[in-house]
């Protein structure tokens, strides 16, 4: 699968945060268009002439579907909020979900923690130990990593889910991909920026879920 990137308009969710920061600014670069979900404009990074902010709430489905609208390609960023119980990655992969076959819309592509395991992963004893403490001490995170996750693999939409360890700064290096078991511990947020863009144009991992890091 190949999308036609200089023509498509990419709908971003969680622009206003760190990964979807280092996304914006890389899709930009590239020549991309963006609609970019925020509940404030106003937290956007940057201004550009290519970027139309869409104001609204993830875990609403009409600012969703306005989101949407003229999109070719969705790319989402979000990450779980603790102490939300309602979780905001799973409602608005539940939204993705529902509103994305009606527009005409099927290329998804999602960001959760390694922690959220996959048919095929081999976790080692540290990844095993890092789940723990994530469920013990963040259950609700997990749990709402989890069930986006679900939503998204469960549907008919032609998905990536892109699955990292712990995220930070640094600049774009070499990855490994692979499933859990497979990477490390560490992943720069601009080389995880550069793999969903990637991976957008190249169609390698369409209904996988692929593990990356450094």
């Amino acid at each position: 699968m190949t999308a036609e990137l200089p023509d498509t308009v990419l709908a971003l969710l969680g622009g206003t945060g760190r990964t979807g920061r280092v996304l914006i600014d890389r899709a930009l670069a590239q020549g991309h268009a963006l609609r970019v979900l925020a509940r404030d404009p106003e937290w956007l990074h940057r201004r550009d002439g290519a970027l139309t902010p869409v104001r609204g709430d993830a875990r609403n489905a009409d600012d969703v579907f306005r989101l949407l609208e003229g999109a070719g390609a969705v790319l989402s960023t979000l990450g779980p909020v603790r102490g939300d119980g309602a979780g905001v990655m799973a409602q608005a992969a539940a939204h993705l979900v529902a509103v994305m076959p009606g527009l005409g819309l099927s290329r998804l592509i999602t960001l959760t923690g390694a922690g959220v395991r996959q048919p095929g992963d081999r976790p080692k004893l540290s990844d095993r130990l890092i789940r723990r403490a994530l469920a013990t001490l963040q259950p609700d995170v997990l749990r709402d990593s989890e069930a986006h996750v679900a939503a998204v693999t469960a549907s008919p939409l032609d998905w990536t889910v892109v699955r990292v360890p712990r995220l930070g700064g640094g600049p774009l290096q070499p990855l490994r991909v692979g499933m859990v078991g497979d990477i490390g511990t560490f992943v720069s947020r601009t080389s995880v920026a550069d793999f969903m863009l990637r991976e957008l144009e190249e169609g390698r991992w369409v209904r996988q879920a692929p593990a990356v890091s450094h």
